[in-house]
Parts: C-alpha cells; structure tokens; sequence
C-alpha cells in the first residue's frame, strides 16, 4: 500500500475583520512499509509476566485437555486488494536447508489423504507439523490453527499464518499460545512448546490484508532443549516458481475432519493475482498456518516450506507468495535466542 502523505490545513485568524485560511506545510511522515516486522513478546492471558517459567506454568494451566478440545478453528484472512506494487520474484531464489533433529524420531505413521486429492502415494505425517492453539483477547475466544517447525540458527522457530499469532480486526496480539508438534488424538510425543514472541507484517496488522498473512513465532526452550532439536527444522524457500508440486500438511478441524491428527494433499501450486499462490484441496478451518511443503522427503519427514494456509474456500488453500519480503521477515527472527 502506498503511503499517504496528508500536509494538515490550519485556519489561522488575522487582525480586524478579515479572516484567512492559510494552508501551511509541514513534512511528511511516510506510513510504515506494510514489509516492515512487528514482534510483540508473547504473555499469558491475566498476567504480565513474560518469563519462560511464568509463561509456560501460566499457559500449560490454561490449556486444559476439555479446553483444548472446545478450541475452534480460526478464521482465516479475508481475501483482500493488494497491497503491493513490486513485481515478483523480488530477488534471486534463496533457500535456508532442512536440520535433522539431534536424536531421529520415532518413526512416523502415516497421515490421512486429504479428500480433495487422492494421490497414489503414501505420505507420512511430520513430528515438524504440529497444531497451535491460543487465546484471542479480541473476542474472548480460543481458538486452533497449523504450523511447522524452522530451522534457523537459533532452532526455535514456527511458521504459521498471521491471523494466528495478531486479530487484525480486534488489534491485538494472541495469548495463551502454544505449540505441539505430532499433536495426536490428545498425544503430545514431542511435547509442548510455548511462545516468547510472536512476530507478523505490518500489512497484517494494520491492514489485515492476506498478502500480508504470514507469522513466525520463536518458542521457549523446554528443559533446556530447542524445538529443532527435537523434532527437525523445515528448510525454507523464496522467490521460487509458481508452479511447484506441494505438499500440505495440517490439522483440519471443521466438517469432515476433527482435526485430532494430520492430514495431506498434494497438487500443483498456480499463481493467485500477482502476490499469492493458490492450491486445490479440501482442508477445512484449523487448518491454517499449514506448510506447503515443496520436496518433502517422506523418510526424513522434512520438506521446504514454501508458503503457508491462509485462506479458501475450503477446496482451495491461498498463501501469500514467499517473496524477499518474506525472507526479510524470517531473517528478522530466525537469530532470536529464547
């Protein structure tokens, strides 16, 4: 979005009788980039504390296994104009590789097809998938989405949708969030991992435009222990042809899934007008924030990823197109020590 540049108009009064109106110029202020990070630091509904251990006792205390279970898929962004006017790919392809976890997980079972495609293949679920949940202070809601673990040099990142770390329409941050990755009909195999900062574009945040509709979140350790250490870390890749062959996993939890384990599709992604990209399937609400995974390796269980779910209609999934905006964004907080 362009910014607006508006110079006030000041009606000043003169001597005697005449009245003049002078219009009088002051600098402009330009608007912030709609590109530029925004990162709050990730609290627990009622308390401002935001260390680990107060974060971790207050958000686990929260999230009982009944109010799990209640948490309903969040909304997905509304389809919205563009916000940009660069053309894309905005820069050469750059790509961060996969990490193996220090110690190999046990080996993965199978994840459901998804019923809008029905590949040949059979594709394992991912320990790097996982399903988020969280509190919206907006509206008073809790609420579920998908992410996946990064690597990153500091092995405590998750990629998501911005819907599902800032309520653009409310203008708040999410509380109470928390990550469990292989989460499995109640199952946490890898444990539970929660937010020290949640982080999105500005041109979600001010505008809630889909273009826009990526979050990163860098979880606490957990006894020590990293998140990429535990599970693996996805590669990520930008500025990459619109056309690939993809893979989603997710955690659908609308009609006719339940969301209480992982599903998948596979199809070719296409362009969605000049800033997103588009997927056939049928993957319900919660199933945002999902990775489109381009070469996931069903041995390793870890793939790139290439954009996220961040809204439909249900038989089609749009992400914005990870462009050097989106690397920018991943730079900003795949250093950030937790």
């Amino acid at each position: 979005m362009r910014p607006s540049l508006r110079a006030p108009l000041i009606a000043l009064s003169a001597c005697s009788t005449i009245l003049l109106a002078v219009a009088v110029s002051s600098p402009a202020v330009a608007a912030p980039s709609p590109a530029a990070a925004v990162s709050a630091t990730a609290h627990a509904s009622g308390t401002a504390a935001t260390d680990r251990a107060s974060v971790r006792n207050a958000v686990a205390k929260y999230w009982t296994p009944e109010r799990m279970a209640r948490a309903i898929p969040a909304d997905g962004a509304k389809p919205h104009g563009s916000a940009r006017d660069q053309p894309t790919p905005t820069g050469p392809r750059r790509s961060v590789a996969p990490a193996t976890p220090t110690h190999q997980p046990a080996a993965a079972a199978a994840a459901h097809a998804g019923t809008g495609i029905q590949p040949a293949t059979t594709i394992n679920a991912s320990p790097t998938v996982g399903k988020v949940f969280f509190h919206d202070p907006g509206d008073g809601l809790d609420y579920v989405c998908s992410g996946s673990a990064v690597n990153g040099s500091a092995k405590n990142l998750v990629s998501t949708a911005g819907h599902c770390v800032y309520d653009a329409d409310h203008s708040k941050w999410m509380t109470n969030w928390q990550f469990v990755p292989y989460y499995d009909h109640g199952d946490r195999p890898y444990g539970t991992w929660y937010a020290a900062q949640l982080t999105t574009f500005q041109g979600w945040t001010s505008d809630g435009d889909s273009d826009w509709d990526v979050g990163f979140v860098n979880v606490w350790r957990n006894d020590g222990t990293r998140l990429v250490d535990t599970v693996g870390g996805d590669g990520i890749e930008f500025n990459y042809p619109k056309d690939l062959y993809i893979t989603i996993l997710a955690y659908p939890a609308e009609d006719p899934f339940d969301g209480e384990w992982q599903y998948y599709c596979q199809n070719n992604i296409y362009p969605h007008g000049s800033e997103q990209i588009g997927f056939d399937c049928l993957l319900t609400g919660g199933s945002s924030g999902g990775p489109f995974f381009d070469r996931y390796n069903n041995s390793t269980y870890l793939g790139y990823v290439d954009g996220i779910v961040s809204h439909g209609p249900d038989d089609v999934s749009y992400s914005p197109y990870f462009d050097t905006d989106v690397m920018n964004l991943y730079n900003e907080v795949a250093s950030y020590t937790t």
